[in-house]
């Protein structure tokens, strides 16, 4: 009898990669208890150098794991899904999670059940939008599940998801239908963090900083200003204002910030990935 494996993903991306390796180095699941396909040798590597199977046969994974994460790109899964063509025999039930941008619950349900191939309907199908910071216990990932899940398959499964992403930093179960703007915020946002540090280096460097020294200086900045939002439960404007004395640099930098839209520009960010997010969702 085939191996049996606590976790699966087929697909083997940035952001699977933080979650799947993220759980390995907080000892949440062993590496040997992961089994991920891919076709890309370049992103079956870093698995593979942490002793995690890898292989190019999504059925493999689809019949040999408990728990599997869908991270395949949105626009592929549903061939993805009608190549799949085992009777997944022997495997307890199984969960279904997608870490993909977009596609409801209601349709990853759908296309599952209307499979011909395959002869398992999902206990429970979850949404979860992960970010990369879960590479170091440091993500934030948002769970949803199907409105009208059995409750008490729900009560089995949605537990062990929580637990799950709980694990790699913070988790919070919320309704699908805010699913596309908190992916746009939490899921997009490493990108808008890292091009705000890449700017303030850039500025501090144009100033006569060395780099290295202004790449610590923005990062340390910006991670211990987030942790006093969290921790002393402040507004932002009032943390900001501590900041900000009368006629001081603070509130020049305020000002030109203001003058160049950044506060505009950030919404618009929001806005926009939400948009493309609600667009893949119209065509898997």
């Amino acid at each position: 009898m085939s191996k049996t494996y606590e976790i699966g993903f087929i697909g083997a991306g940035s952001m699977a990669k933080a979650i799947g390796l993220g759980f390995v180095s907080k000892g949440v699941v062993k590496a040997e208890d992961i089994i991920v396909s891919a076709p890309s040798e370049n992103n079956k590597a870093p698995w593979r150098n942490k002793g995690v199977t890898v292989t190019n046969d999504n059925n493999q994974v689809f019949s040999s794991c408990k728990i599997l994460f869908l991270a395949v790109k949105p626009q592929h899964f549903s061939y993805v899904v009608s190549k799949l063509n085992t009777k997944n025999e022997g495997i307890p039930i199984k969960i279904i999670v997608s870490i993909m941008a977009g596609i409801p619950c209601k349709k990853l349900n759908e296309i599952f059940i209307l499979n011909s191939n395959l002869n398992l309907a999902p206990s429970c199908v979850f949404k979860v939008m992960p970010n990369t910071p879960s590479l170091i216990g440091e993500g934030f990932s948002v769970i949803c599940h199907e409105s009208c899940a059995i409750p008490e398959e729900l009560s089995l499964t949605l537990p062990k998801v929580i637990s799950l992403m709980s694990a790699i930093g913070k988790a919070e179960v919320i309704p699908e239908s805010l699913m596309d703007a908190a992916g746009a915020l939490s899921g997009c946002g490493p990108a808008y963090t890292f091009l705000i540090i890449e700017a303030l280096v850039d500025g501090a460097v144009k100033q006569g900083i060395p780099r290295n020294l202004a790449v610590q200086l923005a990062a340390s900045t910006l991670a211990g200003s987030s942790r006093m939002v969290l921790e002393t439960g402040k507004h932002t404007a009032e943390l900001k204002d501590m900041v900000t004395s009368a006629g001081g640099s603070t509130i020049a930098a305020l000002h030109a910030l203001e003058k160049g839209g950044v506060r505009s520009a950030l919404m618009d960010a929001i806005e926009a990935a939400t948009k493309r997010s609600k667009e893949m969702a119209d065509k898997p």
